[in-house]
């Protein structure tokens, strides 16, 4: 393990915190070629599970289908910390957790109506008491992911040092 990873790593708290929050991530499949291929997702932990919907087809789909292997990157900037006097020395502020693991797919509909629901309170609660259409749960993919190794780690400002919002004014 890197010296920075062993230094700065997230408690199991604050990586479950962070996944409960993170509104997305970038799960990373096997190319037919080889190649990584990073997809953009939306994502839910529920009940000590990460599960994610999408398409029943396509190149992520067709890449787990080949071979189930995955890494999930979740990453939450907070700002930027000034460490030097020179241009250069500015970095990032963050918390992120990598995921590895393998995807299946989940056919159970209660399960999959679940995750639905959840994926909705997560991301519109809003929209919370609008019910789930019945029949968009059959069509949709629920994919469910089996974490292998889970690791979290963070770069937070130094005491006395100046710091920047992620976007600013």
């Amino acid at each position: 393990m890197q010296p920075n990873m062993q230094k700065f790593q997230l408690s199991d708290d604050e990586i479950t915190a962070l996944l409960d929050r993170a509104p997305s991530a970038v799960i990373s499949t096997i190319g037919e070629d080889g190649y990584p291929y990073g997809t953009p997702i939306n994502f839910v932990r529920m009940d000590g599970r990460i599960f994610f919907h999408g398409r029943k087809v396509g190149e992520k789909v067709g890449n787990l289908k080949r071979d189930p292997r995955c890494c999930l990157t979740v990453v939450e900037e907070s700002g930027f910390e000034r460490c030097g006097d020179g241009a250069c020395d500015t970095t990032t502020l963050y918390e992120s957790v990598i995921v590895r693991g393998k995807v299946s797919v989940v056919e159970d509909p209660e399960l999959k109506a679940k995750v639905l629901r959840a994926t909705v309170d997560k991301l519109t609660p809003a929209r919370r008491m609008d019910g789930i259409d019945a029949k968009k749960v059959p069509p949709t993919g629920i994919y469910e992911i089996i974490p292998e190794s889970v690791t979290g780690k963070y770069h937070r400002p130094m005491a006395g040092h100046e710091t920047y919002p992620v976007h600013p004014q």
